[in-house]
């Protein structure tokens, strides 16, 4: 009967061992994911974590991140409009002549706050509208920066390995029905948060 050598069983049960280890969580001692990272606040491993979010006291992760891209969406949107509704109105009324100096300093500062909070709601969207094109999360885009240069420094390129076309990362997260894309709750789409396809996977 064939055996094998005691010195490749060895080697083979080093290199088990060593990455069971890696997908192992150092701080909660549990099963990590590929994507997964422990969130300080919630003291847990959180499936494709982007970020922990203090508007909602929750982590930003694989179950709730179309939630959080539309609250923000639709923020963006509420904020724009209540912008506009309060120029018009202001241009509406003849403050010049109506007496009202309380009115004109009303319509001024919540004119620069729904404009303020236009542009910062805005740059959030478009920062999350480019990790959806680009299939990343925040935390991943930052580990990307540094892939990058360690990549250049050694004369390679980097290309990030869930990055699979287009029109395939957005339907990862906002799901493949395009008249759901706009409605948070559906989520039929989401699997089980364990394993992303990537690129290799198609060829």
């Amino acid at each position: 009967m064939f055996q094998l050598p005691m010195s490749l069983i060895l080697k083979t049960v080093r290199h088990l061992i060593k990455n069971s280890r890696k997908m192992r969580c150092d701080k909660c001692s549990t099963y990590k994911p590929p994507r997964a990272h422990h969130c300080r606040v919630c003291r847990r491993c959180v499936l494709r974590m982007d970020h922990h979010c203090l508007w909602i006291n929750n982590c930003v992760g694989y179950w709730n991140y179309k939630a959080f891209f539309m609250l923000v969406l639709y923020a963006t949107l509420g904020c724009l409009y209540s912008t506009v509704m309060i120029i018009y109105c202001a241009s509406y009324k003849d403050l010049e002549y109506s007496g009202s100096g309380g009115l004109k300093v009303f319509y001024v500062m919540s004119g620069l706050m729904m404009a303020s909070l236009s542009i910062m709601l805005g740059t959030l969207l478009g920062w999350h509208v480019y990790l959806i094109i680009h299939n990343m999360t925040t935390i991943e885009y930052y580990e990307g920066i540094r892939a990058s240069w360690l990549a250049r420094k050694s004369g390679q390129s980097y290309r990030h390995p869930y990055n699979l076309s287009f029109y395939k990362n957005i339907i990862s997260v906002l799901g493949p029905n395009m008249p759901k894309w706009l409605w948070p709750t559906a989520v039929s789409h989401l699997k089980d948060g364990l394993i992303f396809p990537t690129p290799r996977d198609n060829s």
